[in-house]
């Protein structure tokens, strides 16, 4: 049986809230996973709304079902839990910090661009922006 239009719209809704719980990547903000596969899911129910073959229609729907499972055990970082690192892998004999200390790191760089994002421009920083970005309107 072929799936109805309400659960074609189900599926399209429960793919709207798995990304929407997807984490932000605040290390690269300019390539956001999040944007694509929101554009990913919109551009896929687009481009397919109109199959008239029952048979694509179901493989379509049941293709992105498994999709949105996968998406959901990402999300909810079922593999992370069903098969944990144990502590020699987090903490090798060669060097016993290099993973604590790499954490640390990334998470240092993280809150430096976001303070970066949240600081506001100097007064010369938006004169020079005001001024560089009219030159380029007159030429």
């Amino acid at each position: 049986m072929s799936p109805t239009r309400k659960e074609v719209l189900s599926l399209y809704r429960s793919f709207l809230r798995i990304i929407e719980r997807w984490p932000t990547d605040y290390l690269r903000p300019n390539r956001n996973l999040k944007h694509v596969l929101n554009l990913r899911v919109a551009e896929g129910f687009r481009q397919h709304i109109v199959v008239k073959d029952a048979n694509d229609f179901n493989t379509l729907f049941f293709g992105a079902n498994s999709e949105l499972e996968a998406l959901k055990s990402l999300v909810d970082n079922e593999f992370k839990e069903k098969y944990p690192l144990s502590d020699r892998i987090y903490q090798p004999a060669a060097n016993p910090k290099y993973y604590s200390g790499l954490i640390a790191a990334i998470d240092k760089a993280a809150k430096q661009k976001r303070e970066e994002d949240a600081k506001q421009p100097s007064l010369w920083e938006r004169i020079f922006k005001f001024l560089t970005f009219n030159r380029n309107k007159i030429l």
